[in-house]
Parts: C-alpha cells; sequence; structure tokens
C-alpha cells in the first residue's frame, strides 16, 4: 500500500555545458596538418609574409573565439546567477521558513497572549511558557537558531534562544522588521544582533487580534544564523556577496570583504550606517572603513588584475531601506582556457580547418542558447504553475481561519479542494465534547451521509479512534454511495485531525484519479492542522459566547441588588431628615458618622462640617474635658436610655455662630453592624 502512494520525481537534466568539449577536441589536428604540408626549413620572405599571415589570423580567430564564448558564457552565467537570486528568495521571503513565520503570527493563540499581555516580562521566569514552547518549535522548523516575540511598545516579551541566553525586555522597536511587522508587513532583515552580536537573518511577521486593525498586536520574529546564507553563497562557483541597501558587504566568500563599503566612502555616509545600528558596532570607531575593490554595478569588474563578469540581483525582502543585493562574479577564463585558444589559434592559421571549427563553435552556442531558452521557459512554467497552486492554498487557508461555523468550515474547505483536485465524495466529521460521537459538519457529493456517527460504526470511526490514517485503493463502485464508472479505480483516504495529541474531527475523501490525488498530498497535509486548529478555535468561541451570556446575567442581577440598596438608604435618609429631633451617631472616638437636617437647623453647622468631627465641637469649652471623660466611662446595655438635661438644668450646645442654646439630649446604644462596633446615639431637642 505504502509503495502505491510514493511516486519517484523524474530528476531535472544538468546544466548545459555550453559545448566546449565539442570545441576543443580538434585542437590537436593542426600538428598532423602541419606535417603534412612539409613546410621548408628556411625562412625566406614568402615565408615570412605567410608565416605572418597566418599568425595575425589565428590571433584574430582566437580573440573572436574568446570574445563568443565569454557572450555564451555570460548567458549562462545570468541565467545561473538569476536562478542563485531565485534560489535564496524562496530560502526566506517566499519559502517555508516565510510561511511558517506568518502562520505562528496568524494562528498561534499564546503568541498573540505574550503580545498583548499588559505587564510584560523582564525576566526569564516570567516568560510565557507557552509561548516559549511554541518559539521553540518554530526555531527547530526553520532551521533557525532563536525566536522571539515582539509587543507594540517594542520589547521583546517572549523568546527562545539555542545558545540559552536572555533576551527577555530588550527594546527592538528601533528594526525596521519590527516596524514593518507593527505596520502589517511581513519582511526580511539582515543584521548584526544587539544583545547577540552575531550576524543573524530575521524573518517576521505581524500578530494580530482581528484582520482589520491598523496596527498589529505584535510581531513574532524567526532568527536564522547567518552560516546558512554563508553556506549558500559557498555553493557558487565563484565569488558571491550580499549587499545591503546602503551599500555594505553582510556577507561574502572573500572574508576580507566582510562589512566593506562600496562606493565612495564620505563621513556622512559612515555615520548614516552606524546611526541605524544594522551592524553592531562596526561603524562606531575611528578605524578606517574599508571599501569595496570594485564597482558592483558594472557588467565586468578587475579585481588584482583579473577579469571577472559580475551580476547584480535584487532581493525583494520588504526592507524600508530599500532592496538587498546578490553580487555574483565568475571568472570568464573558465569557458575559454589558454590552451584552448592556443589551439584554436593554430588551426586557424593553417587553414579552412579554422573556419569549419568557428563554425561548429556558432551553431554549438547556438544549441545551447537554445536549449538554455527551452529549459528557462519549462521551469519558467513550473514556477508559475506552483506559484499559482501556492496562492491558492494560501487562499483556501486564509479563509477557513475567518469561518465562525463548522458547517462554513466544511462548505470552504470542499470549494476550495475542488479547485485542484478532482473528488467523488467528501466528509468533514468533528468529534463532539463527549468524545463518543462524531458529527456531520458538511458533505460534498453524497446526501445520505449519516448525520451522527457512534463509537464502533464504521472506518470513520476506526480512524478517529485510533488517530491513524485509513487509505483504500480501487474503492468499488458503489461502496459508501460512491458513484464511480465500471473499470474506474477510486481512492479514498481518511486523515484525523489532530491538536495536541486530540482527535479533534476526521476528513474523508474519495478521489477518482490517485495520481492527482497523490501529487496534491502536500497541500492536503498542509491543511490538516489549519482545520483542526479552526475547530478548536470554533469550540473556544462557542464556550467563550455561553460563559459572556451567563456573566452578563450576573452582571445585571448585581445591579439590580445595588439599584434596591441604593433604594432603600434614600428612604431611609428621607425618614431621619423629617425627624422633628437632632440625631447625632457618635462612634468610640467621638466623631460624628451620621446626623440629619434637624441638627443641622440647631447648630447652624452643614453636613460636611459635621460628618468627622468630634462630638465635643457642639459643646462649650469648659465642659468639654469633663465630656471627653464622660463619654470614654460611658457604658450601656442593649436597652440602657440616659437623658442628659431633663431632671436638672438644661444642657448647653454651641452653635456654629458661637451662642449657646439649652437642649435636652437622649443617649442610646446602636447595636453593631459588622465590622463597625456598637455606636452611641444622640438625640437633641431644644429646651
Amino acid at each position: 500500500m505504502g509503495d502505491k502512494r510514493t511516486r519517484a520525481s523524474a530528476a531535472l537534466p544538468p546544466p548545459p555545458s555550453g559545448g566546449t568539449g565539442a570545441l576543443i577536441r580538434p585542437q590537436h589536428r593542426p600538428q598532423g596538418l602541419l606535417s603534412r604540408w612539409g613546410l621548408p626549413t628556411g625562412i625566406g620572405r614568402a615565408a615570412g609574409v605567410i608565416l605572418l599571415l597566418s599568425l595575425l589570423v589565428g590571433l584574430a580567430v582566437g580573440e573572436s573565439f574568446r570574445l563568443a564564448m565569454e557572450a555564451d558564457h555570460r548567458t549562462s552565467f545570468e541565467d545561473k546567477a538569476g536562478r542563485k537570486a531565485t534560489a535564496l528568495l524562496e530560502q526566506t521571503a517566499r519559502g517555508w521558513a516565510m510561511g511558517a513565520v506568518i502562520i505562528s503570527g496568524e494562528t498561534n493563540p499564546s503568541l498573540l497572549v505574550a503580545a498583548t499581555r499588559p505587564d510584560p516580562p523582564r525576566q526569564e521566569g516570567d516568560d510565557n511558557s507557552e509561548a516559549a514552547r511554541h518559539l521553540e518549535r518554530l526555531a527547530h522548523r526553520i532551521g533557525g537558531d532563536g525566536a522571539f516575540v515582539v509587543n507594540r511598545a517594542g520589547l521583546i516579551v517572549a523568546s527562545w534562544d539555542a545558545q540559552g541566553r536572555t533576551r527577555l525586555g530588550h527594546d527592538l522597536g528601533f528594526r525596521p522588521y519590527v516596524q514593518n511587522g507593527l505596520r502589517g508587513s511581513d519582511s526580511v532583515y539582515a543584521a548584526v544582533g544587539s544583545s547577540t552580536g552575531d550576524r543573524s537573518l530575521y524573518i517576521a511577521a505581524p500578530i494580530r487580534t482581528t484582520q482589520d486593525e491598523p496596527i498589529a498586536a505584535g510581531v513574532v520574529v524567526g532568527r536564522i544564523a547567518m552560516s546558512l546564507i554563508d553556506q549558500s553563497l559557498r555553493d557558487w562557483p565563484g565569488i558571491a556577496l550580499l549587499l545591503s541597501p546602503q551599500g555594505v558587504v553582510f556577507a561574502s566568500t572573500r572574508r576580507e570583504w566582510l562589512l566593506s563599503v562600496s562606493g565612495e566612502v564620505t563621513p556622512d555616509r559612515i555615520r548614516a550606517i552606524a546611526a541605524s545600528r544594522q551592524f553592531g558596532g562596526a561603524f562606531d570607531g575611528p578605524h578606517r572603513v574599508r571599501s569595496l575593490p570594485f564597482d558592483p554595478d558594472a557588467d565586468t569588474v578587475e579585481i588584482n588584475g583579473t577579469r571577472f563578469m559580475s551580476a547584480r540581483l535584487p532581493l525583494q525582502w520588504n526592507d524600508p531601506g530599500g532592496d538587498w543585493s546578490l553580487v555574483l562574479l565568475a571568472d570568464p577564463a573558465a569557458a575559454t582556457p589558454l590552451a584552448a585558444r592556443l589551439g584554436i589559434a593554430a588551426a586557424a592559421g593553417v587553414g579552412t580547418c579554422a573556419l569549419g571549427l568557428l563554425v561548429l563553435a556558432a551553431r554549438g552556442a547556438a544549441t545551447v542558447r537554445h536549449q538554455a531558452a527551452l529549459d528557462g521557459e519549462s521551469a519558467a512554467r513550473q514556477q508559475a504553475e506552483r506559484s499559482d497552486r501556492q496562492a491558492r492554498q494560501a487562499d483556501l487557508i486564509a479563509h477557513l481561519l475567518h469561518v465562525k461555523t463548522a458547517a462554513a468550515l466544511a462548505q470552504t474547505l470542499f470549494a476550495g479542494l475542488a479547485r485542484d483536485l478532482p473528488l467523488h465524495q467528501g466528509r468533514l466529521y468533528v468529534t463532539e465534547d463527549d468524545g463518543q460521537h462524531l458529527t456531520l459538519a458538511g458533505s460534498l457529493g453524497d446526501s445520505t451521509v449519516p448525520e451522527r456517527i457512534g463509537a464502533d460504526d464504521g472506518l470513520i470511526w476506526d480512524c478517529a479512534n485510533t488517530g491513524q490514517a485509513l487509505c483504500i485503493e480501487d474503492f468499488p463502485a458503489g461502496a459508501g454511495q460512491v458513484p464511480s464508472d465500471p473499470g474506474e479505480v477510486s481512492l479514498r483516504v481518511l486523515r484525523p485531525l489532530i491538536r495536541d495529541d486530540r482527535v479533534l474531527g476526521v476528513l474523508d475523501v474519495t478521489s477518482p484519479s490517485p495520481t492527482a490525488h497523490l501529487d496534491h498530498r502536500a497541500d492536503l497535509d498542509a491543511l490538516l492542522p489549519v482545520l483542526a486548529l479552526q475547530i478548536e478555535l470554533i469550540r473556544t468561541r462557542t464556550l467563550a459566547s455561553d460563559s459572556l451570556a451567563e456573566v452578563r446575567r450576573q452582571t445585571e442581577s448585581v445591579r439590580r441588588q445595588q439599584d434596591i440598596s441604593q433604594q432603600t438608604e434614600d428612604w431611609f435618609r428621607t425618614i431621619l431628615d423629617g425627624m422633628p429631633v437632632g440625631l447625632l451617631v457618635v462612634d468610640r472616638s467621638g466623631r460624628i458618622i451620621l446626623s440629619n437636617r434637624e441638627i443641622e437647623r440647631l447648630s447652624g453647622y452643614s453636613l460636611d462640617e459635621l460628618l468627622g468631627a468630634e462630638i465635643e465641637r457642639l459643646l462649650p469649652p469648659a465642659i468639654r474635658d469633663s465630656h471627653v471623660g464622660w463619654r470614654n466611662a460611658l457604658t450601656m446595655g442593649e436597652d440602657q436610655v440616659v437623658r442628659m438635661g431633663s431632671e436638672r438644668p438644661a444642657l448647653p450646645l454651641l452653635t456654629r455662630d458661637g451662642t449657646e442654646r439649652r437642649v435636652e439630649i437622649t443617649l442610646t446604644q446602636t447595636p453593631a453592624l459588622g465590622s463597625q462596633p456598637p455606636c452611641v446615639c444622640a438625640m437633641i431637642r431644644p429646651v
């Protein structure tokens, strides 16, 4: 079964050699021709002229051959350089690494939690462990040595580093890739790490709370050691270097050129490069800045007396400073070895054989160019097809991430799959909360599928129960309500949707073309984690909606209780303010904590002046000290009442304007209320 599913991809033919072998082989023939001609031993005037003419013809033909081969070699060189630049882009901005970082920023909730955390961690112990674990997996997936999350303030709030270095709290707000990410753009940025001091490649993508948000919640960044790019440059047979938008050599196969500057070196330019902090402290000191020994924009350059063909290709990494450049150099002498040129010149000098060799060289060069053109067109078509399919895949994933229900998820999935994959039938089942049943979310091409599947109920339950994919080849006609023509071979594949070791559903698809299905297997595999994630999000969203409804109900109940409490307080306040006697409540320290309007009228003090004041403020100075002693010595039972001024001369009440009024005072003890101990209530009547 596994052998049937494996398809061997045909190896591409090796690139053409340029036909140099066919042109070099005749170089041994001139010796035979010269000996056959039998040149005279005496050197006369005519022989000298002939030799001179032969030498001139040979030199002219040899030079023409060199120029022709260099032109052909340049075409091949430029084609290879373009493929090298495309491969570098595929490795960085357009490849799996960028895709993994983008999907992490859009789908991983732990990164969003870390980016929006109100109290960013400042040390390793405060880190978000779930985010750190995901960053570690992300770094391993892209072949990097670190990954981190930056919040809107530009601070690192979650990180993982292969060397165990702590980066929490570092401010990276000045980095262009952070600014790009907060504006919602992904980018690739090469720089010297502000904390590590190492040359690295930073692949960044925004972390969003919603797609309509103008500023992202944060930025997720994967860091790839520059050694991987250095290795890619070393694979080039000539000289290769990576040039920043400012003209600084950031990577090179010649280490002596590293961090040298192309073009004119001026103090203002060096200060601008140092201010960007992109290259660490390389341009901060007073040392002499090195200049690149050639112009990278020239087609042909000379270095230490050796000519090189040069090509400068842009790398669109979405850097605000401009495009990075891949500069590649190749020695044209490799296309025209000295022995070959001497052989061609010698053969051309003795006769018509030179013309034949030149014609053969021209024809060989034309064949090579034609074959290169055909190979380029074929590669372009294949690349366009891959790009279109990847674009449709990305569009489908984006639509899947925006659906709100399981039914919409199934409808969007099958509509997207049908664009590239011929399907007889499709079903999407979602595991219920009890884990013992599967519910149909949606189907394609079959209206008789069961809405609910229980334990031990066919292949779909087996797939969900074991968590293993099932593949049935040569699926018979009519089995499982799959229409099929006589003799037609179908392939049925059941795939579990797993997230965090939990089976969340089963995808069941049947295709009439096993070959087409296997060709698109990688695309289908890429959709499985997205489907599992979205099913989990739909469940979480449903639970959150139910919880929010319960919170709203409880909040409304509390609000009604508060309204009732406020109405009761207002009712008691109305009764107190309507009493015809003055009323004061005094705590154990002698502070007034309650009064009514009648006592305000008797004393002349406002409510704000009475509350918090000592009770002795309402007594004449002559009896204040003794009254404090009476108050402190007063001990009353629950129902004990003391009347002051009823059986002896009335007591004086000192008003706000300094006059005294004779009053009768009745004291009673109030019960304790919660944490408030018993207080003394004084009812005051004028005499």
